[in-house]
């Protein structure tokens, strides 16, 4: 199986996109509207209000974007060249990933604040080309501003984008004044539209406030789900160590990039720690740093056999998850 996987071929994309589309069986069969607004912020709201007639399309959507999401992983990874040579196993890993927790396969607001974070990386990935000042901190901070219009706490992640400005760049003041423009850009856009077009203050402030303001509120998670993250959480921690000695021979580029991996998964996190409400949602946010580690080692190391025992432990939780949810309808 990993050596399939670990192939160039069409086929596998084809596979991985199957996979992704079977994950989601269990919603597509489903007559109830599946969608969640939680943490949801205005632009969220503004989508959901278009479906408010076709109720339908929510599960549609949100496969769409999730598909969204796995391919931009894939072009990512042959722009960045961050798992060797041409690879897919970052965009499975991520599809199995999402896979095993079925209670966040819903049109919700994470799943378009991943395609944001994982566009503002590939402008971040960049910026280590060229020792010259980086105007791509500037796309990548507006980026994340806007996936706070999605959903609340992206605005968290420009520690992303100032930990690489301080510590793995040269050191340019007007790299600094860009990221900060950037990240004001969109807010500027939003104050106009509401000062322009409303001229309503109060709805200004609230808009804000929703981004802005931390919610206390008790998570809930199934069992099976909290079993699949110990799971993850293990097989990333035995990747991670890997990958620490794999990049010590590598070149600085990419060890930058996979830096900047890590402070995204731990930014998360943390997030996660402060407001554990925001799980299981922002496991979209999390598993998109962890396949890239989880897929290095799948994709360079020497023992085939273990290789093949750390993808069959995912496909087999996922599997594991999925009979679950349908054996308690």
């Amino acid at each position: 199986m990993l050596r399939f996987f670990r192939s160039s071929g069409s086929m596998v994309v084809i596979a991985i996109f199957m996979i992704g589309i079977g994950s989601w069986l269990h919603v597509l069969v489903e007559s109830e509207t599946v969608a969640t607004g939680k943490y949801g912020t205005f632009m969220f709201q503004v989508l959901t209000g278009w479906f408010i007639d076709t109720r339908g399309l929510y599960v549609w959507f949100g496969l769409i974007f999730f598909l969204l999401t796995v391919l931009l992983i894939i072009l990512a990874n042959a722009r960045l060249q961050l798992v060797e040579k041409i690879s897919y196993l970052p965009a499975l890993c991520y599809v199995l990933l999402i896979g095993g927790v079925p209670e966040i396969h819903l049109f919700n607001p994470a799943i378009f604040a991943t395609i944001l974070l994982v566009i503002a990386f590939l402008f971040l990935a960049e910026a280590f080309k060229s020792e010259q000042l980086a105007y791509s901190f500037f796309t990548a901070s507006v980026l994340i501003s806007a996936a706070s219009f999605f959903y609340q706490y992206m605005y968290m992640y420009m520690l992303a984008v100032w930990l690489v400005i301080a510590l793995l760049r040269p050191s340019h003041w007007r790299e600094w004044f860009f990221s900060i423009l950037g990240f004001a850009f969109p807010l500027f856009l939003a104050f106009s539209w509401f000062f322009l077009v409303d001229d309503d203050y109060t709805r200004m402030g609230a808009f804000f406030d929703e981004i802005y303001t931390i919610q206390w509120l008790t998570p809930s998670v199934t069992i099976s789900t909290v079993v699949f993250f110990t799971l993850c959480m293990m097989l990333f921690v035995v990747t991670f160590v890997y990958l620490l000695q794999y990049l010590s021979s590598r070149k600085n580029i990419l060890r930058n990039r996979y830096a900047v991996l890590v402070v995204i998964a731990v930014i998360t996190a943390g997030l996660a720690f402060v407001v554990p409400d925001i799980f299981p949602q922002a496991w979209y946010l999390l598993a998109f740093p962890m396949s890239f580690i989880i897929a290095n080692y799948l994709a360079t190391t020497r023992s085939i056999r273990w290789g093949t025992i750390v993808l069959s432990l995912l496909f087999a939780s996922v599997m594991v998850a999925q009979a679950i949810l349908f054996s308690t309808k």
